[in-house]
């Protein structure tokens, strides 16, 4: 209990830095692509979510306070970025641009997988467990468009509720775009909009679903953490690469120069912060 309170201690008193690290975390939850589990990571707080996730039920007032400075900065995040982040991957002019940039942040924070790997020597399983990630990634991405918004009553609660449990997985999961299983799912027009009218009952079964796969995920990964490090680092770095496919643009640009120079300041900017982070 003291070790618990200790670390309550420690994540209260730095309750700005929890919000700040949230607020980066829920900004770039917006671009296709782009994992909050990978940002959670590369600013050095995801063990410490789902170290918090876990232990929730059991001893609620000492990781409470740390999950909503968390929250708090996520939301924020989400609500003030989006705008300005879907307005620059709809433009033509900045679309390719801000893809690349993120390209770069997300490359440059997988050194810091690999020192928290803590692997001396690459073995067959790390391979084997890199690209187990990678391909799980991808074949998130070939989900059928529009699966989970067919149907109707109990057939479409219950899509709903899987939809809810992938959702967390792709929360929970490093290298895995909510916001890209949303668009698949057929489900991120149809989230907002009934958020917009206040028609929070439909959502019921997708929030439960969202709140099981949330513990349920964390748990494993939990467990996973403890018992073979190095492989789930493997998997999440695995995950991270897979990624990438879906970030890389698609489109010939005009200044691709520029394009390489802000991947370039991506890269560097997320290295530097990781390599404080140890």
């Amino acid at each position: 209990m003291k070790s618990e309170n200790k670390w309550n201690q420690t994540k209260e008193s730095n309750w700005i830095a929890n919000t700040l690290k949230g607020l980066w975390v829920g900004s770039t939850m917006t671009v296709p692509g782009v994992s909050g589990g990978t940002m959670a990571v590369v600013v050095g707080i995801y063990e410490d979510l789902i170290r918090a996730i876990n232990r929730l039920k059991n001893e609620p007032k000492v990781y409470m306070i740390f999950l909503l400075q968390f929250a708090l900065g996520a939301v924020v995040g989400f609500l003030v970025f989006a705008r300005m982040i879907t307005a620059l991957l709809e433009s033509a002019a900045t679309s390719s641009l801000t893809k690349l940039f993120f390209c770069g942040v997300v490359v440059g924070g997988i050194p810091l997988l690999v020192r928290k790997s803590e692997i001396d020597k690459i073995k067959g399983k790390h391979i084997v467990c890199l690209l187990v990630g990678a391909a799980v990634v991808l074949a998130m991405t070939m989900l059928p468009t529009g699966l989970f918004v067919v149907g109707s009553g109990i057939t479409f609660w219950i899509l709903q509720f899987v939809a809810g449990v992938i959702i967390a997985i792709a929360l929970i999961l490093p290298g895995i775009s909510v916001t890209h299983i949303l668009y698949i799912m057929g489900l991120y027009e149809v989230v907002l909009q009934k958020v917009y009218a206040l028609q929070f009952v439909s959502l019921i079964p997708l929030v439960v679903g969202l709140f099981v796969g949330t513990f349920l995920t964390a748990d494993l990964l939990e467990k996973g953490m403890e018992c073979y490090p190095q492989e789930i680092y493997m998997a999440i770095i695995g995950f991270v690469a897979g990624s990438l496919v879906q970030l890389i643009p698609r489109t010939q640009m005009e200044m691709p120069a520029m394009g390489i120079l802000i991947a370039i300041i991506g890269f560097v900017g997320m290295y530097g912060l990781t390599r404080k982070m140890g």
